[in-house]
C-alpha cells in the first residue's frame, strides 16, 4: 500500500530523528497496535490530507510502501509495522495530488502545503488600486479596533476550527514567519511593537481565511453573506504586499527585504 511521508532534508524523521535510506525496508519489532497510544512505536505515513501535521516548506515528501500491521488513528496519525521509502515526491506532483482532494476536504490543501509568501514577489510600484485596497483594509481593522488581532483571529479560528485549522495555521505560519514577520520586526521595535505586531498578524490570519472558500458567514464580524470580510487584506497579501500600522501611519512592505514602498498618513 502506498502512502506519503514527511522527512527532513537529510532524510531524518521530524519527531524522532530516525535516519532513513531510500529503498530499504524497515520493520518495527516492537510495533504498538493499541490505537489509544497515538504517538507510539511504528513507522508513520499518511495520505496527502494528513501531511500538514508535520509539513513545512523546508521539509521533503516521500512516497512510501507500507505493510504488515497498521493502526489508523486519524488522517494525521497512521502507523505501520513495515515501511520502505520509495522516492521523493516533487513540489508540482504534490500540489497536483493536493488539488485533487480540495473539493472533498473543503479547503485549499495545495496552499496549506505551499502558502503564498508575499515577500517573495518581485518588488513593484504601488498603484491606485493597492492604495484603495489598503484603505479598505484599514477600515476593516478600524471596525474592530478594540482588539484588532484578537477579533480577526477569533473569527477565523471559531469559524473553521472543525476543518483541520490547527494544522493549516501551523503550515502557513512556518512559511511566512521568517520573512513576513522577521523583516518588519525592526520597524515594530522602533515605532510601536504592539500595533505593528497586531496588524501584520491580522494579515496572516486574513490570508489563512482565504484557504476556506466555502465559508459564507464569519463569526464576530458583520458582513454580507458569502463575502469574506477580510478580502482586502487577502488581496494585498496575494498581490505581494504586507501592510503594517504603527498607530499613526499605514505602510505597505514589498520585496525580500520588506522595504517600505508606500505610506498612508492621517487616515
Amino acid at each position: 500500500m502506498k502512502k506519503l511521508k514527511v522527512l527532513n532534508a537529510n532524510l531524518t524523521s521530524p519527531f524522532r530523528n530516525f535516519k532513513y535510506k531510500i529503498g530499504k525496508e524497515y520493520t518495527c519489532k516492537d510495533f504498538d497496535d493499541n490505537p489509544n497510544n497515538d504517538c507510539s512505536n511504528g513507522f508513520y505515513a499518511t495520505d496527502v490530507e494528513g501531511l500538514p501535521y508535520s509539513w513545512n516548506i523546508n521539509k521533503k515528501c516521500f512516497e512510501v510502501e507500507v505493510s504488515g500491521r497498521q493502526v489508523i488513528i486519524s488522517q494525521y496519525k497512521q502507523r505501520f509495522e513495515k515501511q520502505t521509502i520509495i522516492r521523493e515526491v516533487e513540489k508540482d506532483e504534490l500540489i497536483e495530488l493536493a488539488r485533487k482532494e480540495e473539493k472533498r476536504l473543503g479547503y485549499k490543501l495545495s496552499e496549506v502545503l505551499f502558502p503564498v509568501n508575499p515577500l517573495l514577489f518581485t518588488q513593484r510600484e504601488v498603484t491606485e488600486k493597492e492604495i484603495q485596497i489598503l484603505k479598505e483594509w484599514a477600515s476593516v481593522l478600524e471596525t474592530v479596533r478594540a482588539s484588532v488581532l484578537e477579533t480577526v483571529r477569533a473569527s477565523v479560528w471559531e469559524t473553521v476550527k472543525a476543518s483541520a485549522w490547527e494544522t493549516v495555521r501551523a503550515s502557513v505560519w512556518e512559511t511566512v514567519k521568517a520573512s513576513a514577520w522577521e523583516t518588519v520586526k525592526a520597524l515594530a521595535w522602533e515605532t510601536g511593537w504592539a500595533s505593528v505586531w497586531e496588524t501584520v498578524w491580522a494579515s496572516v490570519w486574513a490570508y489563512a481565511s482565504s484557504l476556506f472558500p466555502g465559508i459564507e458567514k464569519w463569526k464576530y464580524i458583520e458582513h454580507e453573506k458569502g463575502v469574506n470580510p477580510f478580502q482586502s487584506g487577502i488581496d494585498l497579501w496575494r498581490s505581494g504586499f504586507v501592510p503594517s500600522f504603527d498607530g499613526e501611519v499605514w505602510r505597505l512592505h514589498s520585496g525580500k527585504k520588506a522595504e517600505i514602498v508606500y505610506e498612508l498618513k492621517n487616515y
